[in-house]
């Protein structure tokens, strides 16, 4: 009687699919980063201070960068192609303006931690070429540094509301719960795309490119209910979607967040660092090479 032998993979591929597992676990991850605590603390402050090195207003342009870009988007699409937030042509301008600036922080957060991901091993060849420094530090540093950079304009539609009369809802005191899952976001799209960012010099530029159709796919100029139906479940799947509308509940309308969908966007986000974080310890053994 024939005997039927299973086929087994190889040997080199089982190890590599045990040790990403491995790497993704949970518990050893957020250790991990936690005994780095001290170069992460460092580096952020390092890579958040250092884009304004050397400047005359210093960190000033923290605060007159996001109030200009929001100059030139509120005049644009509420002056010139008269959008209004509400969708029905009755929304204000200073509505429209703080719903804009809510969702131009946290795009900016996803945004420049893929552009910075794709850089940022080729910009510290240094560390790289030394072989006891982690490098999962550096990219995890760009999606900190820039989520302090979007408190600063969140703080302004916070400021804002006071300033006009409209005061903050007590719902304020839960908006910091979208930056778990955006935080996450950011670090893990870092991670995934500084590998390849070594592998392809040319990266960034595509990252640029698809950043400006991203930014148009995503619910940041016009609200969800302008889209026609038929798409809304489609553009209600993108995750900074569901950050971006937990901000602008909370700090803007006075409303709960929406528990369900912000479970499952945390959820989504801490899979996507596992795998990243996974996928950049496996290669990042063979930077120094390329580099």
């Amino acid at each position: 009687m024939r005997k039927i032998i299973l086929a087994q993979p190889p040997a080199g591929l089982a190890s590599t699919i045990r040790q990403s597992l491995a790497l993704a676990s949970p518990i050893g991850v957020f250790a991990h980063f936690g005994r780095c605590r001290e170069l992460l603390r460092e580096f952020t402050r390092l890579e958040f201070s250092g884009r304004y090195q050397g400047t005359q207003l210093g960190m000033l342009w923290s605060l007159i960068t996001p109030l200009v870009t929001l100059g030139v988007y509120t005049f644009v699409f509420s002056a010139v192609f008269k959008t209004s937030w509400s969708g029905s042509g009755q929304g204000g301008v200073m509505e429209f303006a703080l719903s804009l600036l809510t969702g131009l922080a946290c795009f900016e957060v996803v945004s420049g931690a893929a552009a910075r991901g794709a850089t940022v091993m080729a910009e510290n060849v240094n560390f790289v070429k030394k072989v006891v420094f982690p490098l999962e530090v550096l990219p995890v540093s760009v999606a900190l540094a820039l989520s302090v950079q979007s408190l600063l304009s969140l703080g302004l539609v916070c400021a804002a509301r006071v300033l006009t009369g409209a005061g903050l809802p007590e719902t304020v005191l839960l908006a910091p719960l979208g930056y778990v899952p955006l935080v996450l976001l950011a670090a893990g799209l870092g991670l995934w795309l500084a590998p390849v960012g070594v592998a392809a010099k040319d990266v960034g530029h595509m990252i640029t490119a698809f950043m400006q159709l991203f930014f148009f796919m995503t619910p940041i100029v016009y609200p969800l209910s302008a889209v026609p139906e038929r798409y809304q479940p489609i553009l209600a799947l993108n995750p900074l979607h569901v950050v971006i509308e937990h901000f602008r509940r909370t700090l803007l309308l006075g409303q709960q967040p929406d528990w369900t969908a912000l479970a499952l966007v945390t959820g989504f986000a801490v899979v996507f660092l596992l795998l990243g974080f996974a996928w950049f310890m496996q290669l990042k053994k063979v930077f120094a090479d390329v580099l």
